[in-house]
Order: C-alpha cells, then structure tokens, then sequence
C-alpha cells in the first residue's frame, strides 16, 4: 500500500510483510561514469527481497535492470547538469519513507537541495574535508531534516560508505558502485550495502565490497 501525501516525498507502507534482506546501492553515474552496473553488484543483489538506490542513477533504465531481481525504489540525486542530456534521476522523489513493520526507515541522496549542494563545493574548496568529514556533515543534515519516526536513514552523495548509530538512529551509506579515487589523497573501493532483519526486527547492516 503507498499513500503519497506530497509525490516529490512519497510514504510506502510494507508492514503486512516487511522484507527481510534489502540490497542497497547508490551512485552508479551510469553511462556518465561506468558503462553500465558491474555483474558483481548484480549477483550482491541476488536474493533481496527489495532494493534501494539512494539515488545518482542518471540512467533510469537501472530501474527496470535491478526490478527484475527484486522490487526498486530510488531517489534522485544532485548531478543536475545531466538534465540537458536526458539522461538523469530528477524526476525521482526527493526522499521517500518506507514503514517496515516496527521500523521507519527514510532514504535521501543526502544533498538535500542545489543550495546545499554548492554549500559542500564551497566548503570542498577551501576548508578540503576528509571523506569521513564530509559523512558526518551530511549526518548531520539528515539527523536535522529526517521524519522523527525514522530510526533507519539511508544516504549516498559521498561515495564513501559508513555504517553509524546516533541517538538511536542508524545512519548507512552503502558507498558508490563507482568508488572514488584520490580524493584528498582518499580511495574507496566500489561497494554496495545489504541490510538483514531477523525475526524480532533487529537489523544487521553490511558493506559489501566489489571485486577489483
């Protein structure tokens, strides 16, 4: 059942039968940066019950591409120059809210908005964060602007991946299918995340690492 009280921020209720293992990817900048998804991350993925993309798509042919593994929601990202193209993610939802039984969970590129967007290049260029800098920034964002609900946030943007709890809330960036290279002298290699749930709800949140 979904009820979409705003369609840039839709609500998704599964809680009359929660999934129990999500694959969740972000930042495949496809065909901009990778031709197309690596059959690494497609065989990650095999076995999901559902599927995140936290958004950097650019190409939504992706969609219909991991809909046959599993169920897919996405979120746009914030390469809006890809626009003039034809090939982008902006017609996504901002962020959406997935209900999952005793858990809310609230997935957003982690940009928020153009401003923030050329707040964080300004900032890239003269104060040169660390990968783990920028993480905690857009952390903090999202703590900020997240429904009070959720207590699962998931975020790309940074292509760098982390698993974090804050004030009860768990904060997961399954990194980028691109990785990132030399950024401040910092590498992160492609990778995608999975969360499992057991039978009382709790969840175990994993970073899975591509092969080179």
């Amino acid at each position: 059942m979904q009820t979409r009280i705003d369609p840039l921020r839709p609500i998704v209720d599964l809680s009359a039968a929660p999934p129990r293992v999500i694959g969740v990817l972000s930042d495949s900048h496809v065909p901009f940066r990778l031709d197309a998804l690596p059959q690494a991350a497609l065989d990650l993925l095999a076995g999901c019950d559902l599927i995140l993309h936290a958004g950097d798509l650019e190409d939504v042919g992706l969609i219909d591409q991991l809909a046959r593994i599993a169920p897919v929601y996405t979120v746009r990202g914030n390469i809006h120059w890809s626009y003039s193209t034809g090939t982008h993610d902006l017609d996504q939802p901002e962020a959406i809210t997935l209900k999952l039984g005793p858990h809310t969970l609230w997935m957003t590129h982690g940009h928020l908005s153009f401003g923030h967007t050329m707040v964080d290049k300004f900032i890239q260029f003269t104060k040169r964060p660390t990968l783990d800098d920028v993480n905690r920034t857009i952390i903090a964002r999202l703590d900020r602007a997240r429904p009070p609900e959720a207590d699962i946030v998931i975020f790309g943007h940074s292509h760098n991946p982390c698993i974090e709890k804050r004030g009860g809330v768990l904060f997961f960036n399954p990194g980028a299918i691109v990785g990132t290279e030399h950024f401040r002298g910092e590498s992160r290699r492609p990778s995608i995340g999975r969360l499992s749930f057991d039978d009382q709800g709790a969840v175990t949140p994993e970073i899975l690492t591509l092969p080179a």
